[in-house]
């Protein structure tokens, strides 16, 4: 970024201070994000919202906005803007927020380490506590269907039909899983399972930690909306259980980690209270579902040109759909066992 678009942004926030450099980081998929450095040390993120995946960016700050102004504390801390809003806009079309940095925080892309799934349990749990108490008839939708499985089925079949020829035959044997293994998740839909305020994309690396290994809280909230506790306990127990990545190639190196899982319970226990019998019952399902549906979306997005996950080689989508399908094998074969473990609770 050059300093002449860093100085217009910043000049629409309420901070006196003056930025000595900026450090891309590259993990997120979606959005542009900065570390900004004031003297020498980091004290801001700076944030350019993808509006390609974000059609109503004003959404997501109605929905931050609610929040905030019902005093429930989410973790972070976005900085007004002098037109009293949570974002600017450059060039009436570019969104950009500014964060307070955490001083020494960070996230993990994986780990086995126990203490860290027990962690991420009971952050989740805090997160959905909070959230509970809001009224969610006042929330908008981010992103319509954006975990409807229905809904992601009948775009891939829609993409089957213009997709090129090559790419299908490439594509073989993660159409024909999609097609073997979608029915199974049908009791999730079926269920008509109560809507609550979710974060709807709280895997391992959003949720942030302290120096002392503690979670502290979820980041990248541009997702928060109505949604089903299926989806939050199952996108961070994929990411927890498997001890590497969706953009690992080796697809034996991807397990299941039944001492992480344990853990992550035990952190979570909590909300069970909170957690009606339909939910609880279907929860072990939702650790294949999550992965099942990322890796739906990442191979719709192959087929389609790449128009929506960053990609940074070629196949780069196909292969995340490889992994993730062969991690939402592995939790169904685990089904049971999940099972167990909550019923203890």
């Amino acid at each position: 970024m050059d300093t002449h678009l860093l100085s217009k942004i910043l000049s629409n926030f309420n901070i006196n201070e003056d930025a000595t450099h900026l450090e891309k980081i590259s993990t997120g998929y979606i959005n542009d994000t900065y570390k900004l450095y004031i003297s020498e040390k980091p004290k801001y993120i700076l944030q350019k919202i993808n509006t390609v995946v974000f059609k109503n960016v004003e959404n997501i700050f109605h929905n931050i906005d609610l929040i905030q102004n019902n005093k429930v504390d989410i973790g972070v801390k976005l900085i007004t803007s002098k037109s009293k809003k949570l974002y600017t806009i450059i060039n009436n079309k570019d969104y950009w927020r500014l964060m307070r940095y955490e001083p020494g925080s960070y996230t993990f892309n994986n780990s086995n380490k126990p203490t860290i799934a027990f962690e991420c349990g009971k952050v989740l749990s805090e997160f959905h506590k909070n959230l509970n108490t809001l009224n969610i008839n006042n929330f908008k939708d981010i992103i319509p269907n954006f975990h409807n499985l229905p809904y992601r089925l009948k775009e891939f079949k829609s993409i089957l039909k213009f997709a090129n020829k090559e790419e299908i035959i490439n594509c073989t044997n993660q159409i024909n899983f999609v097609k073997k293994i979608s029915s199974r998740f049908d009791s999730i839909y079926n269920n008509k399972l109560d809507l609550r305020l979710c974060h709807n994309d709280s895997k391992l690396n959003n949720i942030l930690f302290n120096k002392k290994n503690k979670a502290i809280y979820l980041i990248d909230l541009d997702t928060i909306m109505p949604g089903l506790i299926l989806y939050d306990f199952g996108d961070t127990v994929r990411t927890i259980v498997n001890p590497v990545s969706e953009e690992e190639t080796d697809l034996n190196k991807i397990k299941f980690n039944k001492k992480m899982f344990v853990s992550f319970i035990d952190g979570f226990q909590k909300l069970f209270t909170n957690i009606d019998l339909n939910e609880k019952k279907l929860l072990p399902l939702s650790v294949a579902l999550m992965p099942f549906m990322h890796g739906l979306r990442a191979l719709n997005d192959h087929l389609s040109g790449n128009k929506y996950f960053k990609v940074t080689y070629v196949n780069q989508n196909l292969i995340r759909a490889k992994n993730l399908f062969k991690f939402s094998e592995i939790a169904l074969e685990n089904e049971m066992y999940m099972k167990k473990i909550i019923d203890k609770y």
